[in-house]
């Protein structure tokens, strides 16, 4: 009760602060950081840290990744900090990458001071303390577990390596289990190292070679290896997970190998077989100690003779007769696991199976994420005689209907109409000019970033229209709405399909070729495959009508 009181008062003084940059003042430098803290937090919340990578920045993190999402759903706390701008103006993490041999920046101690920082202020478990980063903040992540472990409970870098100074003098203070993920296909960090420094980065050790190195550093000679399910064959890569673990201590090493993968945040882009965010909190979480009934000691989720006879065999070491009667108390009680359980009326509810069978819906699987669940949507379906039903997505397509998009409904939309305005009723088209209107649009929900388009001012995709379009040469794909449109635009283009898509580029304003905040993208595709146009525009109010034109060149 103290925890959730202190909770509730803090949450009034940071609600105007949520997701804004707070100062944080540390050795001399004014520091910042954006933390999210959901509605709903559960009874005993965590913290996780999540890091950019390099020239990235907290404002990404924290809106790009599926971190307040999955807070959101779990009730935990993230907060995403701010590294330091270098020689060039990109922010980074100090882990003396070869070209920032004249700066020395202290980020192993403002992680760690804002991470006590964070647990003060909210009343927060420092048992409960995550980090997690991606790319230049995953090698942060390996750094502070090797620097600072006595600050976190565990660790999730994601693409990350270990440069050489930190593989050959890794000595941390106090074990902790570490999930790591990285792609076979990674042409940022090689998968099979760079001792030569080809790259510039500085040397380091081979994937392989670094979860060696983890592996013995924790004592984990246990190993397990499983073959996930491959849910989006088109992604073009599979993903392999090696827990390594140990019968003297309950520490683990979680590797995931992305066969085929990229510099990659699973689930955002690159891989859709899993979904990182997820992966890592599920990580995070299952460290408790703390059963998940009482009673059930032995943690396999029931309350039984195997129960009784761990504690008789640890009868006064651990156990004594407390826990004897609460065996006893909770005979034959089972736990109940939550997940992404779908609707009847397209909403998606983190329940347990029990529940989600009593409203009707259909039950993912324990852990399961509401926020990459995919459920059908509920809307209005029109059918090619111009009558209209409100149906489930996945119904109205089915049955040959052209779905006019979520809460949508027969009294406002109109069947004699071609349309396009979700992913799902893409409007098929091929080279040449397209007119268009997004007057009439409303705004998708799918996610996008502007990762691969940095600069261009990238903005909501605000009254989105979408475009399905099958590739005529392999080469070049140009797309365009270059001074053709009259309004400021967006564009993005995805492989895959919709429930699965793959951001592969994106334009928000091509100001040295086009004027009026017009766009224009070139991307490389392969001759038959299907792509995914998206239109919108950079904010609220902009809309209208226009051309888009789309070329197809073939490679030389």
């Amino acid at each position: 009760m103290r925890l959730l009181a202190t909770i509730v008062v803090c949450l009034l003084a940071v609600a105007s602060a949520n997701a804004q940059n707070i100062n944080f003042p540390h050795d001399g430098l004014d520091r910042q950081y954006r933390i999210h803290i959901p509605d709903q937090l559960s009874e005993s919340p965590a913290l996780v840290l999540a890091l950019h990578g390099y020239s990235g920045n907290n404002n990404d993190m924290i809106n790009n990744y599926g971190w307040t999402e999955l807070a959101d759903e779990r009730g935990f706390i993230v907060a995403c900090p701010n590294g330091t701008q270098d020689q060039w103006g990109n922010r980074f993490w100090d882990v003396d990458y070869d070209f920032h041999q004249n700066l020395d920046i202290d980020d192993d101690g403002f992680l760690s001071a804002l991470a006590l920082h964070l647990q003060n202020l909210y009343g927060l478990d420092p048992n409960r303390v995550f980090v997690t980063g991606f790319s230049n903040g995953a090698e942060m992540c390996f750094q502070l577990a090797c620097r600072e472990s006595e600050s976190f409970a565990a660790f999730a870098p994601i693409v990350g390596m270990m440069l050489d100074p930190l593989f050959t003098n890794c000595e941390p203070d106090v074990l902790r289990p570490i999930l790591s993920l990285n792609g076979t296909d990674d042409n940022v960090t090689l998968f099979d190292g760079d001792m030569n420094n080809s790259g510039g980065w500085g040397a380091y050790h081979s994937i392989p070679d670094t979860m060696a190195l983890w592996a013995n550093i924790l004592g984990t000679t246990g190993f397990e290896r499983t073959y996930l399910p491959d849910t989006d064959p088109n992604d073009g890569s599979t993903v392999r997970l090696d827990v390594y673990s140990s019968s003297q201590h309950g520490l683990e090493l979680w590797y995931y190998l992305v066969i085929g993968g990229g510099h990659d945040w699973p689930g955002q882009w690159g891989n859709m077989d899993i979904n990182a965010a997820v992966e890592v909190w599920n990580f995070f979480d299952g460290l408790s100690d703390e059963p998940c009934t009482p009673g059930d000691f032995n943690g396999d989720a029931v309350v039984n003779v195997t129960d009784l006879l761990l504690v008789i065999s640890g009868w006064e070491n651990p156990y004594n007769v407390t826990d004897l009667l609460t065996v006893i108390g909770a005979w034959g009680s089972t736990c109940s696991f939550s997940g992404a359980c779908c609707l009847s009326d397209g909403s998606c509810n983190y329940i347990d199976s029990n529940a989600c069978e009593e409203a009707g819906g259909y039950w993912s699987g324990a852990s399961t994420s509401c926020t990459v669940s995919n459920c059908p949507q509920l809307g209005a379906c029109c059918w090619e005689d111009g009558t209209c039903d409100v149906l489930l997505s996945n119904l109205c397509t089915d049955g040959g209907g052209s779905f006019r998009g979520a809460d949508t409904n027969c009294s406002s939309v109109d069947c004699s109409a071609e349309f396009n305005d979700e992913c799902i009723d893409a409007m098929v088209v091929t080279n040449g000019s397209i007119p268009f209107t997004t007057l009439e649009a409303t705004t998708s929900s799918d996610a996008y970033n502007d990762s691969q388009c940095s600069g261009t001012y990238l903005g909501e995709m605000h009254a989105d229209i979408w475009f399905s379009y099958a590739a005529t040469c392999t080469g070049t794909l140009s797309v365009s709405t270059c001074n053709t449109a009259t309004f400021d635009t967006d564009l993005v283009v995805y492989q895959g399909t919709c429930s699965n898509l793959i951001q592969i580029a994106c334009n928000g304003d091509d100001d040295d070729n086009c004027g009026g905040y017009t766009s224009q993208l070139n991307v490389d595709v392969t001759s038959g495959e299907q792509y995914l146009i998206r239109l919108g525009g950079w904010e609220s109010g902009n809309s209208g009508t226009g051309t888009l034109a789309i070329d197809c060149e073939d490679g030389e």
